[in-house]
């Protein structure tokens, strides 16, 4: 049930042009700030004007916006929204502006007429239509009013927005409120609670806390009408209730939730009144009537509470305290203009009378009283009432009707495009037919072609065959060829040491026998590497090893060369267990030293890291050689000789050593890879995983 809000009866008028002035320069000095974001502003323009129009005036309030509009650079369809949504707003609530009210209904719809625009602002246009809706159903128009609010209410749950589906239940509960079918009214209320609770969390008042406990009331103010008091104090206590849980969400509305207690007290008062509970009823009332000046008071709430009382001493054959609370509401502001009130003050006047035992006097007030009920009662009947049940449900068989229409239209053009692809599906499979039978004699053709490409492939798959097995062979010669030659030449080392065992050499003789070791050394290094690049080095067998142990063994055996270069081993290390083939892995890390002590200057130094990672172990073997060219980088790990460089004191390389390494490496599900800059140094990673 709407209330309204009266402007305080002895408020001075300097008070009102002062707060206007106050109002003028305050929202002039925004103006700066609007060409910033003018949409947060004008909402913040909006929200004050709401809440203080009736001090300052309908019409002062609409001027105002109307200036402060007129500073927009730019206006959005969002802003002309949001003013013509306000000034329907404003216009509602000053009976003078009805006309202005239409007007501006009709304004803001037109402006979801282009493509696209309802989508954009679903909840702006369903809010449109609610308000078209009241517009008609003041007109009486009560099928078209129902008939926007339908529409509306469709148009939110086609997108999902049942939220706000809730202020159309709260429009037609009222409206079957107004026509006294209170069931009908409850039911809504209720079906508006259920969406109510589909909103988010947005700090929306009026529908997260305004709307909620007023359908809690509205269904207690319902049942009470139904004759059920008690059904209705439960409603009144849940809605009390739920006011004292979330007041706190809402510091800047503390003087609507004061307001909001001060109704509910008075309805929970008639309700205990009708039940004969007295005195908590007078209790109730008289809190009612305790003005709060933080509010403003509403003359309508005071005269329904001493409408109350007076009935309650009526009751209770308080005579006299009844007779002053009828006076009292007497001298209320527009009490002798409306006739409804004239003629309750009439029959609560008699039942006075007739209580004080003044008989005659009762007669003829409840005689006028009841004439003045007779009368009313036919222009009632002789006005048009609409049964919103009825009507809702004829709207709804024509919008079922509707869409079976555009069921049955969707239907023939599914037909119609059926028969198009039917029809198009057939030429497609003539012409492939037709396609077909062309190709039929390219077909044998390409077959016959394939079959001799099949021989041709099996002649080549055993040329391949034949090369690997050539490969193997050689391979297998290459290394009975290695092995033979290791002993003449380990038998031509030894003899060249028992040469001069008994006499001294001179030094062209000490010069050819130190010639003749050397080159024994480099066949007998080539021919090892040699017989290590054989397949067996796929072959892996694991177990568990200390790595440090096996990088400390390598520098063990080749700290003797770096001495001879007068190089420094840094050696850095985390223990750690990791299963590896321990001699092929020495292998690996013997190799990457012996090159980095290879490739090092004189007096360099070389650093050994061993590092635990998570899942892998990693090994890095950093020199400050001579680098690694970029045109050789690629052929680094190539099993050929041509990435093969002499050391930094003239050391032989065969360039092989590595292309075993990564192949060992990668056995063991591992990765090897460098990092290089000519004539800065090289740096070799091993990574292993555990």
């Amino acid at each position: 049930m709407k209330k309204r809000f009266c402007l305080l009866q002895h408020r001075a008028r300097y008070i009102i042009i002062l707060l206007s002035f106050s109002w003028l320069l305050g929202f002039t000095g925004c103006k700066k700030s609007l060409e910033k974001n003018h949409d947060d502003q004008l909402k913040v323009w909006i929200d004050s004007l709401d809440r203080d129009s009736r001090k300052i005036g309908i019409k002062k309030s609409i001027g105002i916006l109307d200036s402060l509009m007129a500073t927009l650079a730019n206006h959005s369809l969002k802003d002309r929204i949001s003013y013509y949504k306000f000034m329907k707003v404003l216009s509602h609530r000053d009976s003078t502006l009805h006309q202005n009210a239409l007007i501006y209904t009709d304004s803001l719809l037109a402006l979801f007429s282009p493509p696209g625009v309802r989508e954009q602002y679903p909840t702006e246009y369903s809010k449109a239509l609610l308000l078209k809706g009241d517009d008609l159903l003041k007109q009486k128009e009560f099928y078209q009013a129902y008939r926007n609010y339908y529409n509306g209410k469709s148009f939110l749950t086609g997108l999902g927005e049942i939220c706000e589906c809730a202020r159309y239940s709260s429009r037609i509960a009222n409206i079957s409120y107004k026509e006294e079918n209170y069931y009908q009214a409850i039911q809504y209320w209720k079906q508006e609670l259920k969406e109510l609770a589909q909103c988010k969390q947005s700090g929306n008042f009026q529908l997260e806390f305004i709307e909620v406990q007023g359908s809690l009331r509205n269904i207690g103010m319902a049942h009470v009408l139904r004759g059920e008091p008690d059904i209705a104090l439960r409603y009144y206590q849940q809605a009390k209730d739920f006011i004292n849980k979330h007041a706190h969400e809402f510091p800047r509305e503390k003087n609507f939730i004061k307001f909001a207690r001060i109704v509910i007290a008075r309805y929970q008062a008639e309700a205990y009144a009708i039940k004969g509970e007295t005195r908590i009823a007078e209790r109730l009332i008289r809190r009612c009537l305790q003005h709060d000046e933080d509010i403003d008071w509403s003359f309508e709430v005071e005269q329904e509470a001493r409408v109350v009382l007076t009935k309650l001493y009526i009751d209770s054959k308080q005579y006299g305290k009844a007779e002053e609370q009828l006076t009292i509401l007497k001298s209320l502001p527009g009490a002798s203009g409306n006739a409804a009130h004239v003629v309750l003050y009439q029959k609560m006047q008699a039942a006075i009378l007739f209580g004080q035992g003044k008989f005659e006097d009762a007669g003829k007030l409840w005689t006028t009283s009841l004439e003045t009920d007779r009368v009313n009662a036919i222009k009632k009947n002789a006005e048009n009432k609409s049964d919103v049940g009825q009507l809702l449900q004829q709207i709804q068989r024509e919008h079922e009707i509707e869409l079976a229409a555009e069921k049955d239209a969707r239907e023939d053009l599914i037909l119609k495009f059926a028969i198009l692809i039917s029809i198009t599906l057939s030429v497609i499979v003539y012409l492939i037919w037709r396609s077909a039978q062309k190709n039929i004699s390219n077909l044998r053709a390409v077959t016959e072609l394939n079959k001799a490409i099949t021989q041709s492939n099996i002649v080549l798959q055993d040329t391949v065959n034949a090369l690997e097995q050539s490969e193997i062979e050689n391979e297998t010669v290459l290394k009975i060829v290695a092995h033979d030659l290791r002993n003449p030449i380990a038998a031509m080392i030894s003899a060249s040491h028992l040469v001069f065992w008994e006499q001294v050499p001179s030094d062209e003789q000490l010069e050819i026998v130190a010639a003749i070791q050397h080159s024994g050394e480099k066949a007998n290094t080539l021919i090892g590497q040699i017989l290590q690049s054989s397949a067996d080095r796929d072959r892996v067998s694991k177990s568990d090893v200390a790595l440090e142990e096996i990088v400390q063994s390598c520098i063990d055996m080749l700290s003797h060369k770096a001495s001879e270069k007068k190089q420094t081993l840094d050696y850095h290390y985390e223990e750690v267990n990791v299963p590896v083939d321990r001699e092929k892995i020495w292998r690996v890390f013997c190799n990457l030293l012996s090159n980095a002590i290879k490739f090092s200057p004189l007096g360099g130094t070389i650093a050994i890291y061993l590092e635990v990672q998570p899942g892998t172990v990693r090994l890095s073997v950093k020199d400050e050689g001579i680098g690694i060219p970029e045109n050789l980088k690629s052929q680094i790990f190539l099993a050929s000789n041509q990435a093969r460089r002499p050391g930094t004191s003239g050391e032989q390389s065969f360039g092989i050593g590595l292309s075993i390494c990564k192949q060992i490496v990668e056995a063991h599900d591992g990765r090897i890879w460098f990092e290089s800059e000519r004539g800065s140094g090289s740096t070799f990673f091993v990574e292993l995983p555990y």
